[in-house]
């Protein structure tokens, strides 16, 4: 039987959530169904980082010159046809769009070149959550044109199909929920971020690992960090990560670093770092502050490594850690925390996590050959 040819789809080429996803994707896809997919993946240019691990894993990769994140009419219309381009020349069976841009653009580009299986991750809803009002009905509205465009749309969990619903994004036919998944952890060696950073082990540590953006609410890790730092004294806080789209809130930070100066050996920002696992391998707790998100992948690695995770009310966050964890304002977080503090880690996760592993690749191989 010939492979089907699938076209993953993305629109930036870093290595945040929804990049690591399709990668994910692709691995899995590659190691269990190597007989059935012939797999290539299309992007956007800006920084790049994704495209070389997919080559190691022998993915042709399609560079869309014109896909970025923006709102930038004249080059959507050239990435639009350049996808075409893309689409029309690969002959695929099977167009699979991840992200807001790539997804609205590449349903309509998918479909009107006559592929005949056309699906959209959503990967969270910040492109219509950042806005209100006129914009944030816009945007809904391009969800619902691209939607008319798909075969099926897949969510992360319930809540974000939900929130599908209520905006009337897509029929209920057209629905699935296939929860996100990691690439299995090898044996970490713990230890490096302490001692990189010179902290003690009696010494707790909170982090996080995340881009520098808007969505990842990097003020409120630091406002959180005062409040626990004022109630106890052998507690650390490290993010790690830096700006992607722009250095708005690289410049936000370092001016309350300044204004904060006396908390300067207490909370450390390290730049973006390919060992981000290994480092976080050393957290006692990870919060994450975000205004939104989907399924974050870097919960998963947290949890993988047995460390205890804390967060605020976005996204799948809850189903994945418990109501209990997920905090509902700034006071409900900052009694969590502290709680989650005199957490022991789990050390017997892995096994659990390949399995889950195992079920996202077979998911979604399921609704490649299903529709």
């Amino acid at each position: 039987m010939a492979k089907k040819k699938l076209l993953q789809v993305i629109t930036r080429s870093d290595l945040a959530g929804g990049q690591k996803v399709l990668y994910a994707l692709v691995y899995g896809l590659k190691h269990y169904y190597p007989e059935e997919f012939e797999v290539e993946v299309a992007c956007g240019k800006h920084d790049g980082k994704l495209i070389p691990e997919l080559e190691k894993l022998g993915v042709k990769v399609h560079i869309v010159e014109d896909l970025v994140r923006e709102i930038s009419p004249l080059k959507d219309v050239k990435a639009f046809f350049q996808l075409r381009k893309i689409i029309k020349k690969g002959k695929y069976d099977i167009v699979h769009l991840h992200s807001s841009k790539a997804g609205i653009l590449g349903c309509i580009t998918a479909k009107l070149s006559g592929v005949p299986l056309v699906v959209y991750t959503v990967h969270g809803w910040w492109g219509i959550e950042q806005y209100k009002g006129i914009k944030r009905k816009l945007f809904i509205y391009a969800e619902r044109i691209a939607a008319k465009f798909c075969d099926k749309i897949v969510f992360l969990c319930k809540r974000e199909l939900d929130k599908a619903r209520s905006w009337k994004i897509g029929k209920e036919s057209k629905y699935e929920i296939i929860p996100n998944a990691i690439v299995p952890i090898e044996e970490v060696q713990k230890g490096q971020l302490r001692k990189e950073l010179g902290i003690d082990e009696s010494v707790k540590i909170i982090g996080n690992v995340a881009r520098l953006d808007p969505p990842k609410n990097p003020i409120r890790f630091l406002e959180t960090a005062k409040l626990v730092l004022s109630k106890r004294d052998d507690v650390v806080f490290v993010w790690i990560g830096g700006s992607v789209v722009d250095d708005y809130y690289g410049k936000e930070v370092q001016k309350w670093l300044e204004k904060n100066s006396y908390l300067k050996e207490k909370i450390y920002f390290l730049p973006f770092r390919k060992d981000a696992i290994q480092l976080m391998s050393d957290f006692d707790v990870f919060l994450l502050t975000s205004d939104s998100e989907g399924m974050p992948l870097v919960v998963l690695e947290a949890q993988s490594l047995g460390v205890p995770v804390v967060s605020t009310d976005v996204g799948c966050v809850g189903e994945m850690i418990g109501d209990q964890l997920v905090a509902k304002g700034q006071d409900d977080l900052l009694l969590i925390l502290l709680n989650a503090l005199r957490f022991e880690k789990n050390k017997n996760t892995r096994s659990a996590f390949k399995k889950d592993y195992q079920i996202f690749a077979s998911a979604y191989k399921a609704l490649y050959t299903r529709v």
